[in-house]
């Protein structure tokens, strides 16, 4: 006897489709999730990111960001003073014409500035005085002395010493086995460190102590530094030694090295 199949129902028949727009609804519902998600995070990404401006000012207080004003401030007046100085030096020059003595006086005095600032004559006026004070705990790297010396140089420093040592353009300030060098002389971490820098004392000491400045890394180190405005410092020239090596060149005895 044979046996027939069942009719198929309306629910049999319409389960397929109605699986697949349940899918469909499903990944559209996920797709649109993600977008939104993908949409919130990318915002929130942007709001975060700050501008060089906008970095250099976050959680400074309305006093802070006015001392930064004023040490700028002062930076730019130190820049404009000294362009000054340059125009009216050339147009000395060019009302001098050819006049051979007062072209020798002019010429003498740069020469003489020059000798100051490359460290060959002794030079005094005001600056300030920077003593440090090691302590065993809490070590001394001659990168962090570094770090001062150039914001002394950013602030306008005329002249700079280390521990009498003047500061040239072929100094060194470096690590040695028992302390640091400066000028290839040694010194020991042990003792205290002395810096001096001529210069606009107010403006010096200013650079060092800005917020977040050099000063501040320094007492962060628990390191027990001094600064002292004076209007009377002495320094010295480069020892003969030192500059040895060095002699004026001749016009005609230089060889030409192949």
């Amino acid at each position: 006897m044979r046996k027939e199949k069942p009719p198929l129902t309306d629910q049999g028949t319409n389960s397929n489709p109605q699986k697949r727009m349940g899918d469909i609804c499903s990944k559209a519902i996920f797709f649109i999730i993600c977008a939104v998600l993908g949409i919130l995070v990318i915002s929130q990404w942007m709001s975060l990111r700050m501008t060089p401006e906008e970095k250099l000012v976050e959680g400074k207080t309305i006093n802070e960001l006015k001392e930064d004003y004023v040490n700028l401030e002062a930076k730019n007046r130190i820049l404009l003073e000294r362009n000054r100085e340059l125009t009216e030096a050339f147009e000395d020059l060019e009302e001098i014409g050819t006049d051979d003595k007062e072209l020798e006086k002019i010429l003498r005095q740069e020469a003489s500035d020059a000798r100051k600032l490359a460290g060959f004559e002794t030079v005094a006026g005001e600056g300030i005085v920077i003593t440090i004070e090691p302590d065993a705990a809490y070590p001394i790297s001659s990168n962090m002395m570094i770090q001062m010396v150039n914001e002394l140089k950013a602030a306008d420093a005329a002249a700079i010493t280390v521990n009498g040592q003047r500061l040239v353009a072929m100094s060194e300030i470096r690590d040695t086995v028992s302390g640091f060098s400066v000028n290839r002389v040694s010194f020991s971490y042990r003792d205290p460190i002395i810096i001096e820098a001529l210069g606009e004392g107010v403006d010096l000491f200013n650079a060092l102590a800005m917020v977040g400045g050099v000063l501040d890394m320094w007492e962060e180190s628990h390191i027990d530094v001094k600064v002292d405005i004076t209007d009377n410092l002495i320094m010295l020239p480069l020892a003969d030694w030192q500059i040895e090596y060095m002699s004026p060149v001749v016009t005609g005895d230089t060889k030409e090295i192949s």
